[in-house]
């Protein structure tokens, strides 16, 4: 090997040449391919990254900057395989990123525009449907995607929302139980995945129960008989089942036509039968005939009638029977009490659809508490014993009439319905309760004077304590939770048969349920917001979030929900503006909606009714009273409700700018003549002000003049006391901006 020496000279030597520093690094770049992609809801699209200049190459994957993604923007998956969410977000534009694992400070990243071909029908697309009875509608997606299934339900039509039915999350429409004005509902479908895609059906409210009215074609004056409606509702349907009975006739009016009275109610085989007690009166009118009409709450154009011809009775005698209807079962006893007036012969004859004393195929008339039966054709005994049968007879229900001896002519009659067992039913027959909620439920036993009932929680998850608890009262508590199995049953066994019993569902909802509002009804007109307060279960809270949102009249509101159990939103002057039902619903984040209730606006009245009591008239019939709740409802304290209440009442000096407070009546001088004033104080914890509006009762003889802020919640007001103003006690009224109105009654003493 050789080697190549430089040698110095002159005692010096050069210096040895640096080598050139290395390049530098080319810089780390990510590239993404493809840069953008459009991609329907459900489906998937590869993403490919590109890392030059690193030895690591690997890279993170993000959407809209969340590692991984999430269920509302979508998901990534490490190798790159983008899936869009179920339901289209908003914007509907997202970003994907790829960020280079060996410098996070290089990415790269792609623009994803999240589609919809979501077509959306209603099936069936219109149909009819019997008051109170169930149809199923069912929302049908179609789509080359994968979105998210789900429908939310809405009701639209003139009814709506306070008789046009109610829809549930699954599409189970349920008619109202009355005949609206108006009888057609639109179901409304919404794709929760694409709210923008829709589909409607229409329903037509059919009323073609049948409704009959049973009675005698004639009754003597002065003698009572019974009157048997019944009410036939369809198969499958639920009209309401109230009635109401009037009077009428060409020759009298009011209590000149008789009187009804006892009207009751029985459910027998699905039909409704509503018996009342019509007694005639005792001078005949004339012309001598009275017609009865029953009317049917659940379609008042479907009445039924029965005219009555009114017999001459004689000597005014008269004879009540009660009850005038019952329900028995076969071989079981009712105890019937009967009355004769107008003669001292108080002996009646008893007959069952016609034979005396009755017989074992019609039901037997006994001695009152003697078994076994020994049969009555004529007593004066105030009691007898009826004794059904041990068959069902035909006709059904029987007959039972009590006729005095002493008048033939006057009679009473019972209408007794027999039954091949007693029958338990528990109401209300079916019921969706929020987790821990409280519901009382009451039983009847028909065909039995013995009611008690033992209260049983059936269902297939009812080890310990998951179905809830029911107490011997019948109040039942659901379980904090919903139920895995959530086919609940709440069961009255019959104490007599427990062989006997009757049930009704119960479901524990999952999702949102609104149980109250607070408040629930106000006065159309008020001029400031206020506050309402929405309470129930499965509510989000707004922290952390997100939250439930309130929606009010199909619009969202700006939100706070304080737990599971709470939201309140703002309502605006404009809201309450005019009289109506305005619809109430508590959307959750998943977009599962709640039940749908109402806030009520009234109209206020144009004037106040004075309901004049005395000690000879201590009370006051025909009276319908309106109550609305305060506006500030929504955010009073259990406990606390303060706002408005007049908590002291005194003088107010004008010397010394002071305020004299007292628990007694503030006593109003009258002038000897014209008019004079006083100065009054009033306190309320939750702080009166001038902007309220202050007046006294009576007939305006003492008027509220000036009115002004005293400080720490107290107003001053100078009232005007006219010479002629009559004495005695007065009300002070004061009314807010939301037309809440209070008042502190008989604080004011006119001497």
């Amino acid at each position: 090997m050789a080697s190549a020496w430089t040698l110095g000279c002159g005692g010096g030597g050069a210096s040895p040449v640096a080598p050139p520093p290395p390049p530098p690094p080319s810089p780390i770049s990510v590239s993404v391919t493809p840069t953008s992609a459009a991609v329907l809801l459900g489906n998937t699209q590869n993403f490919s990254a590109e890392v030059v200049n690193a030895t690591n190459t690997q890279v993170t994957w993000s959407v809209n900057g969340i590692g991984g993604g999430n269920a509302n923007v979508g998901m990534i998956a490490t190798h790159g395989q983008y899936t869009a969410p179920a339901d289209l977000p908003s914007p509907a534009s997202v970003e994907i990123r790829a960020t280079s694992q060996a410098d996070l400070a290089k990415s790269a990243s792609a623009q994803v525009t999240v589609t919809s071909d979501i077509s959306l029908s209603v099936a069936p697309g219109a149909a009819s449907v019997e008051l109170g009875a169930i149809q199923a509608f069912r929302g049908s997606l179609v789509s080359n995607g994968h979105p998210d299934p789900a429908v939310r339900w809405k009701l639209a039509g003139a009814a709506c929302p306070a008789n046009c039915g109610a829809i549930d999350a699954s599409g189970n429409y349920t008619a109202p139980q009355i005949m609206p004005t108006f009888g057609s509902v639109t179901i409304n479908a919404q794709s929760v995945a694409d709210s923008s895609k829709q589909a409607s059906a229409n329903v037509t409210i059919t009323s073609n129960f049948a409704l009959n009215v049973t009675a005698p074609g004639s009754v003597a004056a002065g003698s009572s008989t019974s009157i048997t409606s019944t009410l036939q509702p369809v198969a499958g349907s639920n009209p309401s089942t109230a009635l109401s009975w009037t009077l009428a006739g060409a020759g009298c009016t009011g209590a000149a036509c008789g009187t009804l009275t006892g009207a009751t109610i029985q459910s027998v085989g699905g039909a409704l039968t509503a018996t009342a007690a019509y007694t005639a009166p005792n001078t005949r009118p004339n012309p001598n005939s009275v017609t009865i009409t029953v009317t049917p709450q659940a379609d008042p154009s479907r009445i039924a009638q029965a005219t009555l011809t009114i017999l001459p009775g004689s000597s005014g005698v008269s004879v009540t029977l009660s009850p005038v209807s019952a329900t028995r079962a076969s071989s079981h006893r009712l105890t019937l009490s009967a009355q004769v007036s107008g003669t001292n012969n108080s002996t009646l004859n008893w007959s069952v659809n016609g034979v005396a004393g009755g017989n074992a195929t019609f039901g037997q008339i006994c001695v009152a508490g003697l078994s076994p039966c020994q049969t009555v054709t004529a007593s004066s005994a105030a009691q007898v014993d009826y004794l059904a049968p041990g068959a069902i007879p035909l006709p059904n229900p029987v007959t039972v009439q009590a006729a005095s001896q002493a008048d033939p002519t006057a009679s009473a009659t019972a209408q007794i319905t027999v039954i091949a067992h007693i029958q338990v039913t528990v109401l209300p027959a079916s019921v969706t309760l929020a987790p821990g909620a409280v519901q009382a439920f009451t039983a009847g036993v028909l065909g039995t004077g013995n009611q008690d009932v033992v209260w049983e929680v059936q269902g297939a998850a009812c080890a310990g304590s998951p179905c809830g608890m029911i107490d011997a009262n019948g109040i039942y508590t659901a379980p904090p939770s919903a139920p895995e199995s959530n086919g609940l049953q709440v069961v009255a066994v019959s104490s007599e048969d427990t062989t006997q019993t009757g049930a009704a569902n119960v479901s524990v909802s999952s999702g949102a349920k609104i149980q109250k509002l607070l408040p629930a009804s106000v006065y159309a007109g008020g001029t400031a917001g206020f506050t309402l307060k929405v309470e129930g279960s499965g509510f989000a809270p707004s922290s952390p979030g997100p939250g439930s949102s309130l929606e009010i009249a199909g619009t969202v509101r700006t939100t706070a929900c304080s737990s599971a159990n709470q939201c309140t939103a703002p309502m605006q002057p404009t809201d309450v503006a005019v009289a109506g039902n305005i619809s109430v619903q508590v959307q959750n984040p998943d977009g599962t909606p709640s039940n749908q209730v109402v806030l009520v606006v009234l109209a206020p009245s144009d004037m106040d009714d004075v309901i004049a009591l005395s000690a000879a008239s201590p009370s006051a019939g025909g009276k319908d009273i309106v109550v609305v709740e305060p506006t500030t409802a929504g955010v009073d304290l259990p406990g606390d409700t303060v706002d408005l209440n007049v908590a002291a009442m005194g003088v107010f000096s004008t010397a010394n700018n002071s305020c004299t407070l007292a628990g007694n009546p503030v006593v109003l001088v009258r002038p000897a003549s014209g008019t004079a004033t006083a100065d009054l104080c009033l306190f309320s914890a939750s702080g009166l002000d001038a902007s309220m509006n202050y007046t006294v009762s009576g007939p305006g003889d003492i008027a509220v003049i000036a009115k002004q802020p005293a400080g720490l919640g107290i107003i001053h007001l100078t009232l005007q006391i006219a010479s002629s103003a009559l004495p005695g006690a007065r009300s002070l009224f004061i009314q807010n901006a939301n037309l809440d109105k209070t008042a502190a009654s008989g604080a004011l003493e006119v001497e």
